[in-house]
């Protein structure tokens, strides 16, 4: 086991358990640079998982193949958002992630929904107006030197909590022996 203790800046200090134990071939900093890199792959599985499976993370077929099939599909309709994503960032001389994924999908259903009634004259327009309004959603720029830590915000509750007595209360408060 190695241990690779790094600190980011706006984060507080870490230590990453690795198994990759030559440091020539897999230097520290690469590591903890790649740990975080993950994260982006990370929110890919969320947006597949989340916002176009609409948190149903269960697949209809009962046969392998049937589920090969809507596997495919599923990660098909995925790329083909990000392929556009990446066409209008483009465009707009931004990343591509700076595009917003919620607001590109949510704009390419609506709009394939309604091509269904529109006649096929019409479809290269509505798809360059597609593009255009993806445009819109172009992201702030992200900060990566946090000057703050992350902190996790306690959830609502409906229960009373319950916290530790003072020192003094309990004192007062416990039997006399």
């Amino acid at each position: 086991m190695r241990a690779i203790q790094y600190h980011r800046r706006g984060f507080r200090p870490q230590i990453l358990l690795t198994s990759m134990l030559n440091e020539t071939r897999f230097p520290a900093a690469e590591i903890a640079e790649l740990y975080h890199e993950r994260w982006e792959l990370e929110l890919g599985f969320d947006e597949v998982k989340t916002q176009m499976l609409e948190r149903e993370e269960t697949i209809r077929s009962r046969k392998p193949a049937g589920v090969e099939q809507e596997l495919w599909g599923l990660l098909l309709a995925y790329n083909l958002v990000r392929r556009e994503m990446e066409q209008v960032a483009a465009e707009a001389g931004v990343p591509p992630n700076r595009i917003s994924f919620i607001a590109a999908l949510r704009l390419i259903r609506t709009t394939l929904l309604g091509l269904v009634f529109a006649s096929p004259g019409v479809i290269p327009k509505r798809l360059q107006q597609l593009r255009e309004d993806v445009g819109h959603f172009v992201l702030p720029e992200r900060r990566r030197a946090r000057r703050y830590p992350r902190a996790v915000k306690l959830k609502m509750s409906n229960y009373a909590r319950k916290r530790p007595k003072p020192l003094a209360q309990r004192r007062r408060s416990a039997p006399a022996i």
